[in-house]
């Protein structure tokens, strides 16, 4: 039976919440095609990958030519392996298909368990993979290995799936449970962490074994050598896909539409002094995941990894981007639960094989890398050194400049500045080139970061590569010749900024410097505006006072130099930044550019202030005779708390509510969703009606004043088409007991509480026998002995369980508490009523 499956939504990351042991790099995509040397070494593999990596992955590679690819796509130049995971389309209903655009992965270096200062860096040749491309449906039966310390766990629970909403984040879950993902959605796998100290491969991969609890614990007793723990994020930018339909849906290459046989494949390439000494040094110790903290692999960092090695073409002669009439391969779509026969993931003995073109295996290209006071380029031009370029909205170098990615070298750029009759020039971007006769005052040399390959001599294919600055960093040259003369227009100079001077102090109303992260949801999320060069402290302070219909905004907060952002509560579960954070407060840096002392923020980090003028709302104690009651909890499972009469506006007070039940008798007056209005006599506590206190951070403001409050929201409400979609998620998954309320709840969206999925189910139930009487078909159910716990599942094994599980009758119900979930938990999403009470 199908199972889905949702992690609790405590944990912000399933493998990576509150450890800091391990480092972190990013890697851009270096080929799309069906390449896989492990399970298909020196032929057209089954279904197609997204690989990053060293740019001598083929179906013929090997840790040796992986060690001399020209470049890697990821940050870390001492790292040749090759990292690859399924491809993820849209099938539109016509049966085409559409690649998911995605940028690359994130590769994690993880050390965790009692025995993590134990681990080794991996061997010469080592390959390993992880997950199975045949499940279709939750393996709840195949278990790590475990005893009574270190209890095992389902190895299905190496994979996640992480939907990026613009509000809140979702709980986790292990199948593609919301692919509805404004900010994308990440795929997540965890890697084999235990090695039998002997097989560099195994095709059943039985030379690896999992740790006890997958990303920590300990090592099974016949696989004792511990590893790095890689674990691998892959973001899909799914609301990127056009004309998406009710019809259309996701589907991986190995014709996989539920995410459960995600999967991933590693094969090292790294330089063995290097992940040596990173794994020595830096793998254990709390450097919260940077690479800056440890040294070995600071050295080989680049920020223009994707733009030093660029995608290559495919081995495979076959289209993998754009519409696709089918997927890559002889790919069957299967649905599951049951695992994914291997004939619908394999071409048969008759079918013409895709051509595999003949490539020769590239090697390193030397770098020519000057220091501070060199002599580089063109006769008498020294190299002066890395500059920041990002001060005060002035470039370090400003007068000219130009942009020519497949001609742009160090030469070129001395000698245009040159002909234009300035001495300095500065190449940045690996395409721009700049000009001039003074430098910004401003600037600050000796950044690590001009570590972009010129865009000519990436163009050329051959010779010696030059870099051409970085992200923000300009590599300036200064043309030394005694006879040079200066004839360039100086109009736009960088000599006209000023020099550095130290920041304005904060104002007694300031907040602090917080984090900013969009893909959780903006710190404030009111109200936006950007100014550009115009931007102060005093000018956004005056654009949120204004705001919000006039009342104002409670926060306001600078970012980037230029963005003013507005709003009355911290969310997106940001947080205040110190000197220990990553980022720390120091981040808040940039220079509001009207007043260069003022700070403004930073990169994905707010300055953050409240007004002093705003005027926050209150709960009024008395109106009238009618006197507040506190909240009422108004469940609405078996009618409203209040059920005398009720009305609905947009302009909602606490005045007019009481005077609308006032007026037809009433001696209670209840607000909700901030325009409800509800009237009554009585609390009806067989509705659930429960006094209680006010939670100021769940209740809403009044839509006709904004100084009041007017309740607050609740679950999504149900009606037919809620009880529709309800009915059709019980049947797709088997069942409603208690153990599947929780994956109902994730399938019918935010505001739908497992509890009330529960109490509405039996609600339908209680309609149903009504009207057509009991059902006496017996429920049944198909038993297995499960497996042992104790019994260890090393790499891809296919699930034969899946037919095997436990099936209940859609007609189930399981009176039950839910297991687990407390009473004081169930009423956390309960609609909320701020009640008043006749006096009298």
């Amino acid at each position: 039976m199908l199972s889905f499956v949702t992690i609790p939504s405590t944990l912000a990351l399933l493998f990576l919440g509150g450890v800091d042991a391990f480092w972190r790099m990013n890697c851009g995509i270096i080929q799309t095609s069906r390449v896989d040397p492990l399970v298909n070494p020196g032929a057209v593999a089954a279904h197609a990958h997204s690989i990053v990596g060293g740019s001598n992955i083929g179906v013929n590679a090997t840790f040796k030519s992986l060690l001399n690819s020209e470049c890697t796509s990821c940050e870390i130049a001492a790292d040749k392996s090759a990292y690859w995971t399924p491809i993820l389309y849209y099938q539109y209903p016509n049966n085409t298909f559409l690649e998911v655009p995605h940028s690359g992965s994130v590769v994690y270096y993880l050390a965790r368990g009692p025995n993590a200062n134990t681990v080794i860096p991996y061997p010469k040749g080592f390959m390993i993979l992880t997950g199975d491309k045949g499940l279709r449906s939750y393996d709840n039966y195949t278990m790590t290995w475990g005893n009574a310390t270190y209890p095992g766990r389902p190895i299905a629970d190496r994979i996640s799936f992480v939907c990026l909403p613009d509000g809140p984040p979702l709980p986790e879950g292990r199948f593609m449970f919301n692919t509805t993902c404004a900010n994308g959605m990440r795929a997540q796998i965890a890697f084999q962490s235990c090695w039998n100290g002997k097989d560099l491969y195994k095709t059943d991969n039985s030379h690896v074994a999992y740790l006890n609890d997958i990303d920590n614990g300990i090592c099974p007793p016949d696989h004792p050598i511990q590893l790095p723990t890689l674990f691998i994020e892959t973001n899909w930018a799914v609301s990127q896909v056009p004309g998406q339909t009710p019809q259309g849906r996701f589907v991986f290459s190995q014709g996989d539409p539920t995410g459960y046989g995600f999967h991933a494949d590693f094969q090292n390439g790294w330089d063995t002094s290097v992940l040596a000494q990173a794994t020595r040094d830096c793998l254990v110790p709390d450097n919260f995941g940077q690479i800056s903290y440890c040294p070995a692999l600071q050295a080989s960092q680049t920020n223009g990894y994707p733009f030093n090695c660029p995608e290559r073409p495919s081995q495979i002669d076959e289209p993998y981007h754009g519409l696709l009439d089918k997927l890559p391969g002889c790919i069957t779509i299967t649905e599951g639960p049951e695992s994914a026969p291997a004939a619908s993931m394999n071409c048969a003995a008759n079918v013409p094989r895709s051509r595999i073109f003949a490539t020769k295996d590239s090697t390193p290209r030397p770098t020519a890398v000057p220091v501070p006071g060199q002599n580089f380029g063109l006769p008498q031009q020294k190299y002066l050194g890395c500059y920041n370029d990002s001060a005060n909205a002035i470039r370090t170098l400003n007068s000219l400049s130009t942009t020519n990615y497949t001609a742009m070298t160090v030469e070129y750029c001395q000698d245009y500045c040159m002909q234009n009759g300035y001495r300095l020039s500065g190449v940045e971007y690996a395409q721009e080139c700049h000009c001039d006769n003074l430098i910004n005052p401003t600037a600050i040399s000796g950044s690590n970061q001009c570590t972009w390959n010129c865009g000519g001599t990436m163009t050329s294919g051959k010779g010696t590569q030059q870099f051409c600055g970085g992200l923000g960093v300009i590599s300036v040259y200064n043309n030394t010749d005694p006879n040079f003369e200066e004839t360039g227009d100086m109009s736009s100079t960088a000599g006209n900024a000023q020099p550095f001077s130290e920041p304005a102090p904060f104002a007694s109303n300031y907040q602090g410097c917080y984090s900013d992260n969009s893909q959780s949801g903006r710190t404030l999320s009111g109200a936006f505006s950007q100014s550009g060069y115009n931007m102060t402290i005093e000018y956004c302070a005056a654009f949120c006072e204004q705001g919000d219909n006039g009342l104002g905004w409670q926060y306001y907060g600078l970012e980037f130099g230029s963005q003013c952002y507005c709003g009355n509560t911290i969310s997106g579960g940001n947080t205040l930044l110190t000197q220990s954070t990553t980022p720390n407060n120091g981040t808040c840096s940039q220079r509001c550019p009207r007043a260069g002392a003022q700070i403004c923020g930073g990169p994905s980090v707010i300055s953050l202030y409240k007004s002093v003028k705003y005027v926050p709302p209150v709960n009024k104690p008395k109106i009238g005779k009618f006197v507040s009651k506190q909240c009422l909890l108004d469940p609405n499972t078996n009618g409203r708390s209040l059920q005398g009469a009720s009305m609905t506006n947009a302009k909602l007070t606490e005045e007019s509510c009481v005077k609308f039940c006032l007026g037809k008798g009433f001696h209670y007056a209840g607000m909700e969703y901030g325009a409800e209005c509800y009237c009554g006599n009585s609390i009806l506590t067989s509705a659930g009606g429960l006094q209680t206190s006010c939670d100021l951070d769940r209740i809403m403001t009044c839509g006709g004043d904004r100084t009041e409050y007017c309740g607050g929201p609740g679950p999504a409400r149900w009606d037919d088409a809620t009880d529709r979609k309800l009915l059709l998620a019980i049947i797709h998954i088997g069942g409603s007991g208690k153990s599947q309320l929780d994956q109902l709840a994730a399938m019918m969206g935010e505001g739908f509480t497992a509890e009330a999925i529960r109490q509405r189910y039996k609600k339908i139930r209680k309609d149903s026998e009504e009207q057509f009487g009991k059902l006496t078909t017996p429920t049944t159910a198909t038993t297995t002995t499960p497996r042992k716990r104790g019994k260890a599942a090393n790499g891809e094994t296919p699930s034969k369980s899946a037919t095997k599980r436990k099936t209940t009758d859609v007609t189930g119900d399981d009176d039950d508490e839910v297991e687990g979930e407390s009473p004081r938990s169930k009423k956390q999403n309960i609609e909320k009523e701020h009640v008043f009470g006749d006096s009298d």
